[in-house]
């Protein structure tokens, strides 16, 4: 994390599919079960794939300051089975609040070049973007740094082992 360098987009050209056993191998430890989520006895509280899309949720263990959180993914691929679109969204889940109540940070690579996007939304990183703040979830900066699942766990696993909150400053941990 730290204080990064605005640079040249280094971003794969084809991103693989997210690869669940090896997820579950390394960041199995941040995973957690909860008694009121659908999938009570499941580490996935939801989860869908098929040759097209993955869908899932990974509940994760309680962070003391966001609370119950999950990681949700939503991978969507192409004839060749790369992944086209990619959103990945760290979030509160319990209790269910709403997208903007209970949004943490998120990234992301659907277009937002409509010319009628407020300058304020567009980044240098276009198609890739970070919804960085907490609190204001429209809040949008350029993503240099988490493109697969892989990333998106690993960005989220030094808050959930530190215990510290994030807040969306670029000097944090």
């Amino acid at each position: 994390m730290g204080n990064r360098k605005l640079m040249k987009l280094d971003i794969p050209s084809l991103l693989l599919p997210a690869d669940i056993d090896e997820i579950l191998d390394n960041y199995g430890h941040l995973l957690q079960t909860y008694s009121n989520l659908r999938e009570k006895h499941s580490i996935f509280s939801q989860y869908k794939r098929t040759h097209k899309r993955l869908e899932v949720l990974f509940p994760l263990k309680e962070h003391p300051i966001h609370g119950i959180t999950g990681l949700h993914v939503i991978e969507v691929y192409d004839e060749a089975g790369y992944v086209e679109r990619y959103h990945y969204h760290w979030k509160r889940i319990i209790p269910k609040k709403g997208i903007m109540y209970s949004h943490i940070t998120s990234w992301g690579n659907d277009p937002h070049d409509d010319p009628e996007t407020p300058e304020e939304y567009k980044v240098k990183t276009e198609p890739h973007h970070h919804h960085y703040d907490p609190k204001d979830r429209k809040k949008r900066r350029e993503n240099y740094d988490v493109h697969t699942l892989e990333q998106a766990f690993d960005f989220i696993d030094a808050f959930l082992e530190s215990g510290e909150e994030y807040t969306g400053e670029l000097k944090q941990l």
